[in-house]
């Protein structure tokens, strides 16, 4: 299974914003929520999966697809023990 490739796209990029995705393939409504994880992971580093499934308000399997797909693109990794650890943004 292969995977868009993602580009970043700075000029609408604000203070609190952070980076904005373009994924291609991927429908505005998933782009938004990855987006949505990739900010509230730098904000928040080391957040578990129900975390950022309650941040988001999705389930914990459509969160964890999407982190499979940020985890994919080398955008954010697992740092720590599967009990303790969490995800952080890597680029």
């Amino acid at each position: 299974m292969t995977f868009p490739s993602i580009s970043h796209n700075r000029k609408n990029e604000g203070v609190n914003e952070g980076v904005r995705l373009e994924i291609e393939g991927v429908n505005e409504g998933v782009e938004k929520e990855l987006t949505e994880i990739l900010n509230y992971l730098r904000n928040n580093p080391g957040r578990r999966v129900p975390e950022i499934a309650e941040h988001i308000n999705k389930s914990i399997s459509t969160v964890e697809r999407y982190l499979k797909i940020l985890r994919d693109n080398d955008l954010i990794g697992f740092n720590g023990a599967p009990k303790t650890g969490g995800y952080i943004i890597i680029k």
